[in-house]
């Protein structure tokens, strides 16, 4: 049976403009970088075998660590884009509710959090509840780069991915924004990000055809002004996510 990594290589060649040389690169490099990590104890299971919450929550800390830092240095920052593709192509895979299980369980078994506090926390990661009430209100019932305010078309996304935020960012509106559902898909897999400017950053892999398709081909800056815990936000995923 195939698993998710298996199709990693034809995913790239069908959706980026990477040659096959980058592409053969990338797909060795998530299993080097596995084995490295795996080796001085940053992790505890090959990426090729983690879902998307366990991704969420590896890459920030491999991005960190000083060992891979180095190697990613060597290699013309290879790795850190490896990884940064291997994370768009999760994000593509359909959702599923198993991969944020251990986490779901941890929120109901905190005795800590009270009943409604945890509903919430967990409705928060589908864009839910009173996370999404809140980031409604905030941008006015509209999205932040397009102003259609149809609300079945809005998604409530998070800045900070949901497994990779504590329980005070996963509900905070501040780690969040109102996104039409194509923005939404863009921004969560990395195609687009936002400076603190509230210029809309394009990734490479997004060919001309396209940026003219969704209005990106110019210049583009939203008109909002954020507080300093969004530029914070805004800078992981720019850091994280975002395909440069």
């Amino acid at each position: 049976m195939k698993q998710p990594y298996d199709n990693f290589p034809l995913w790239m060649k069908q959706t980026t403009t990477l040659s096959d040389n980058s592409i053969y690169k990338y797909t060795r490099a998530i299993k080097s970088i596995s084995k490295d990590m795996i080796s001085i104890g940053i992790i505890s299971k090959s990426l090729t075998e983690m879902n998307r919450a366990e991704l969420d929550l590896a890459i920030p800390i491999i991005l960190n660590n000083s060992e891979f830092i180095a190697k990613n240095s060597r290699g013309n920052k290879m790795y850190s884009n490896a990884l940064k593709q291997f994370r768009s192509y999760h994000s593509m895979i359909a959702d599923d509710v198993s991969d944020y299980k251990s986490i779901v369980d941890s929120i109901e078994s905190d005795e800590n959090i009270t009943v409604t506090e945890k509903e919430s926390l967990i409705k928060s990661r589908i864009g839910q509840g009173k996370f999404r009430k809140l980031i409604v209100e905030k941008y006015n019932g509209s999205c932040i780069i397009t102003g259609i305010n149809i609300q079945t078309l809005l998604v409530a996304s998070h800045i900070k991915p949901w497994a990779a935020s504590n329980n005070i960012e996963r509900l905070s509106s501040e780690n969040g924004l109102l996104l039409s559902a194509t923005y939404d898909r863009l921004f969560d897999s990395g195609l687009i990000s936002f400076e603190n400017s509230g210029e809309i950053l394009v990734s490479r892999y997004v060919n001309d055809f396209n940026r003219s398709k969704l209005g990106l081909q110019n210049r583009n800056i939203i008109d909002y002004t954020f507080s300093y815990e969004m530029k914070c936000n805004l800078e992981y995923h720019r850091d994280i996510i975002f395909l440069k």
